[in-house]
């Protein structure tokens, strides 16, 4: 198979949440299975890790789960099945409901519903449904709908400059952690993160050793304001452009994505671009021109991994939709440029900037990027050299994680702390590997830390042949 450098993830829901989808989804190519806790049941997660595992060992590579924090989203109540909203027509919003339906929804947040006069504009579900406020009343808001359409249960209710402040992590997301603990997932994605101290508050509920790697999203204006701080805390962001798009101005979107991303590789950190991505072919065979040329253009942006929602948690296409991914991601990764920074001169840096450059000067086939942390492999990548970065660790924790990054491979081997073992081993890996086939006196390049077996220690690329 080629190589495929930009990762996907893919979100399991009621389209795919069985033993047989999960293994197609992996074999079409998913690195990342994304599990959102807004609607997933323990009773389901505990079934999805169970499937995602065995299709792990099924096909013989590394799959990562990420947990994904419901956070202080505005949702409105359970629907009714089949409720259509028709444009012109009334609808209220009241904190007293339980149940919606035709006339009226409730709300979570009830206390936001202060905050809306008449003409402000409310989006539900990343704006399927728009509506227009009239007027306050007693037992809420009364709307007028502008855009109908099917709505669903707990779908997000937005409206521009409205955002819950939290300094502390709900009891909602306190649950999903404990039960991703004990799961033992790969990542946990943190929703509507505004500040570094967001990050904090759930590393706080992790266990002391945990090496879960916590993914900020970035779907508020306050989370655009503090970036950077943010990124010095989480190990990697998403750029969730649904809620993002409905908090700000949607315009300012596609130029904020781009500056996240930038961000995110400078720092050697994974970024995943998200929200709508192939959002036609939930319903449809194949996506929309503009939907194409929106994944590439995320490609092109250098983003480490690509995100799918609705189309594989709900849609009628789940396979066919990572398929297209993939296609896309073929035709668009060779376009990407060789990306170079000034930054601070450490040998670390020398050795991992330095790695994809001798590979591209004598032509190697692949890079063998010896890591105990994973940060080596992660910083050769940020440079987006087309040369396919095998990361070899013992660690298969540090294995998954590694599938967040761009053109890294992970390869697990048997522990060892004598270097010559290793070394042995990364050979059998250049001989062996699925990603790129290697001839008999073809190159590959070493990057790795004497002595062997420390984090942080990169100091050493060798070039070597099979």
């Amino acid at each position: 198979m080629q190589p495929k450098p930009v990762k996907i993830v893919a979100t399991i829901g009621p389209a795919t949440s069985s033993k047989e989808k999960i293994e197609e989804l992996a074999r079409a190519g998913v690195d990342v299975f994304r599990i959102n806790f807004s609607h997933a049941t323990p009773e389901e997660a505990l079934d999805r890790f169970t499937w995602i595992r065995n299709a792990e060992k099924e096909l013989g590579k590394p799959l990562t789960i990420m947990g994904d924090l419901p956070g202080p989203k505005i949702r409105i109540s359970n629907m009714k099945p089949e409720t259509i909203l028709q444009k012109g027509q009334k609808f209220t919003i009241s904190p007293n409901r339980t149940i919606g339906d035709e006339q009226g929804c409730g709300i979570n947040q009830p206390s936001v519903l202060e905050h809306l006069e008449a003409g402000a504009e409310v989006f539900i579900d990343d704006g399927t449904i728009k509506l227009v406020v009239d007027r306050k009343t007693d037992d809420g808001i009364e709307t007028t709908v502008v855009v109908g359409g099917l709505l669903k249960s707990r779908k997000g209710f937005s409206a521009e400059g409205i955002a819950l402040k939290t300094d502390h992590v709900t009891d909602q997301d306190k649950k999903a952690i404990e039960v991703l603990v004990g799961l033992q997932t790969d990542a946990i994605a943190i929703s509507f993160v505004q500040s570094a101290q967001d990050i904090r508050n759930v590393k706080e509920l992790l266990p002391h050793d945990s090496k879960i790697m916590i993914i900020a999203k970035i779907e508020t204006a306050n989370g655009v304001e503090n970036a950077e701080a943010i990124l010095e805390e989480a190990d990697g962001m998403m750029v969730a452009r649904g809620d993002l798009g409905l908090a700000i101005p949607i315009a300012k979107v596609p130029l904020i994505q781009k500056q996240l991303i930038d961000l995110c590789v400078r720092n050697a950190k994974p970024v995943i671009t998200a929200t709508q991505m192939l959002e036609s072919m939930i319903s449809k065979p194949i996506p929309t021109r503009a939907e194409v040329g929106d994944v590439a253009n995320a490609i092109l942006d250098r983003t480490d991994a690509v995100m799918l929602s609705a189309e594989t948690a709900e849609g009628k296409f789940p396979v066919e939709t990572v398929e297209m991914m993939v296609k896309i991601i073929h035709e668009t990764v060779g376009h990407v440029s060789i990306y170079e920074y000034n930054e601070r001169k450490t040998t670390g840096n020398a050795i991992t900037d330095s790695a994809g450059t001798i590979a591209d000067m004598i032509e190697a086939k692949a890079i063998i990027a010896l890591t105990e942390s994973g940060k080596t492999a992660r910083k050769i990548s940020r440079h987006r050299h087309q040369i396919p970065i095998l990361s070899v660790s013992h660690d298969p924790i540090i294995m998954r994680r590694l599938n967040f990054t761009w053109g890294v491979y992970p390869h697990l081997i048997g522990e060892t702390k004598d270097f010559e073992t290793m070394l042995q081993q990364a050979k059998e890996i250049a001989k062996t590997n699925k990603i790129v086939s290697l001839n008999e006196g073809e190159k590959y390049v070493i990057s790795a830390g004497i002595p062997y077996g420390q984090a942080g220690t990169s100091n050493m690329i060798l070039v070597q042949r099979v």
